[in-house]
């Protein structure tokens, strides 16, 4: 593209702005949702602008790559880069369920429950029944449930795992996230159960040996 340089602008900061500006905001989903001062909104203008040129008025497509990148960020780890670009990518394309998806999966992986559900929610709205996002939001729910003890939750949670398991039954990560959300409540047979009939799928190299260690030094591998 001929304008790299905006696509690593983090949207909201001009670059003539003072870095005390800088991150607080584009680490926050949606920016943090509050009103915005002038110079950033205009910095915003600056971004979608030339984003607009890059992609030829092509908004939607901009919004989608930049969400891309963002879960390319996330996989490796860096929490605040993959947020910046799905705030990026929302503040392109406010409809980018992908996006609100990856601000909702961040957020959980910083145990920001509340915020994160919120945010799955309304990415369900756009994203649908996608398995990987089904996953993720049970996933999500179940560490909710946990944390808080809240038992429509993990009721919930459990009602979503079932149903996963029942249009996917060798999707090894529904099968590991039920058993740690068993785990995490103390009801370490039933997560031996979910364990071992992960270890029957396909991808069950998937399963992460920290979790299985953790639980048999709760309760032993049962022999049955």
């Amino acid at each position: 593209m001929m304008r790299l340089a905006c696509i690593f602008l983090t949207a909201g900061l001009l670059l003539s702005a003072p870095l005390a500006h800088a991150d607080d905001r584009n680490l926050l989903p949606k920016y943090g949702s509050g009103a915005k001062a002038d110079w950033q909104e205009a910095a915003d203008k600056v971004f979608i602008s030339g984003m607009s040129e890059d992609y030829h008025g092509d908004l939607k497509k901009a919004s989608a790559d930049m969400a891309a990148r963002g879960w390319q960020y996330l996989s490796q780890g860096d929490l605040d880069g993959a947020m910046r670009r799905f705030n990026q990518a929302w503040l392109l394309n406010n409809n980018n369920g992908i996006a609100l998806w990856g601000m909702a999966a961040v957020e959980a992986s910083r145990r920001e429950m509340d915020e994160s559900l919120k945010l799955f929610a309304e990415a369900e709205k756009f994203v649908g029944d996608q398995l990987n996002f089904s996953v993720d939001y049970a996933k999500a729910i179940g560490i909710a449930g946990a944390k808080h003890k809240d038992e429509a939750q993990l009721k919930d949670a459990f009602a979503r795992f079932e149903r996963i398991h029942q249009k996917a039954p060798e999707n090894t990560k529904n099968l590991q996230n039920w058993a740690m959300t068993l785990f995490s409540i103390g009801k370490y047979p039933e997560a031996w159960q979910k364990v071992k009939l992960a270890e029957t799928t396909p991808n069950k190299a998937e399963l992460d040996p920290r979790f299985v260690a953790e639980l048999e030094s709760h309760m032993p591998r049962p022999q049955d």
